[in-house]
């Protein structure tokens, strides 16, 4: 007899398509029609794009935006080929802030999560904890 497991994997690619396509379907019905003409050049790295490296991050056990940056040039540059450097990135994460929990929370209203009395609400897990020892002698 064979167990089947109530939950299935997805490989990263796949989860990657899927996240954007669900982001960008969000983006263009909530976001994009509100949103005004802004003067000047328009970024090349789409707000969907972030928005969905922002949600990816979460998922993946890197401990920093650094190390998942990296991991994404390294293997998925073609996939994102204007992904902005280090501190662009972090500055352009940060003024979407309150546009990633909008979409948080419209899923959770999609998914009929309003009135649920326990909700995951995040999935990256945090060091608690980090022991180090004690330094025994003095360096002169």
């Amino acid at each position: 007899m064979k167990l089947i497991s109530p939950m299935t994997s997805i490989d990263f690619p796949n989860l990657m398509i899927v996240v954007f396509v669900l982001v960008d379907d969000w983006y263009q019905r909530q976001i994009a029609p509100l949103q005004m003409a802004h003067p000047g050049v328009r970024p090349r790295f789409s707000d969907s794009e972030m928005l969905t490296l922002a949600l990816l991050m979460d998922y993946l056990p890197f401990p920093g935006e650094t190390q998942f940056l990296g991991f994404i040039r390294a293997n998925y540059a073609s996939w994102f080929p204007h992904l902005l450097d280090q501190s662009q990135f972090n500055r352009r994460l940060r003024q979407l802030d309150g546009m990633l929990e909008q979409l948080r929370r419209s899923w959770v209203v999609e998914l009929g999560g309003v009135g649920e009395t326990h909700l995951l609400i995040d999935t990256k897990p945090l060091p608690v904890l980090g022991l180090k020892r004690d330094k025994t002698r003095s360096d002169f």
